[in-house]
């Protein structure tokens, strides 16, 4: 019987006094693309972060690829990747300093991360700091990173917010490419995009 990608049973989490996910059972066991959908403030957003082993759940089992997304995350570094709604980055690096050791970390070609990034636009400002860029600067930066090499899990937190049309058609097409290459894609969202 095969690993599950993802395996959360029986998973709580509580931020004293507010329950953010109670007795949450979830199984993926194909690689595609999963939409995670509900309103704002019905946990999406804790999920994936609990997924990514960013946070660790009050209670419950969570495996990721088999593994313990919050005991297990240095062995999960360069398995999954996360576009988090929580993602704080430093404010003075620029955008290239930080795709470039994304590059190295995960083996990705040059050639196809710079390619994405003319694409979204990101080459335009990318040697600025990324304290002065704007929401959208910094989610298409945020973008960059998580699609940078090949995941197996790839775990994004309202990925379209703050794009305009051209650049949130690319990110479709990069993610809708991303599942039919075999990786497992998350998008949590409050609004069905027209595609995906």
């Amino acid at each position: 019987m095969n690993t599950p990608i993802v395996l959360v049973r029986g998973l709580r989490k509580v931020y004293w006094p507010n329950v953010a996910l109670d007795n949450i059972d979830l199984t993926i066991e194909e690689p595609g693309l999963y939409l995670l959908l509900g309103p704002n403030g019905s946990g999406k957003s804790t999920l994936l972060s609990i997924l990514a082993g960013a946070e660790r759940p009050s209670s419950g089992l969570v495996r990721v690829l088999g593994l313990d997304p919050w005991r297990d995350s240095p062995k999960l570094a360069g398995r999954v990747r996360a576009l988090l709604d929580r993602a704080s980055l430093p404010p003075w690096l620029p955008c290239l300093d930080m795709v470039k050791t994304a590059i190295e970390m995960h083996g990705a070609k040059w050639e196809h991360v710079a390619g994405l990034a003319e694409e979204l636009g990101v080459t335009a400002y990318w040697s600025r700091p990324y304290g002065v860029y704007s929401t959208g600067m910094r989610r298409k930066c945020l973008l960059l990173l998580a699609f940078t090499g090949e995941a197996e899990l790839l775990l994004l937190d309202e990925p379209l917010q703050g794009l305009d049309r051209a650049s949130t058609d690319i990110v479709i097409k990069t993610v809708e490419r991303k599942a039919r290459e075999g990786s497992t894609v998350i998008v949590a969202t409050h609004i069905v995009p027209e595609t995906l």
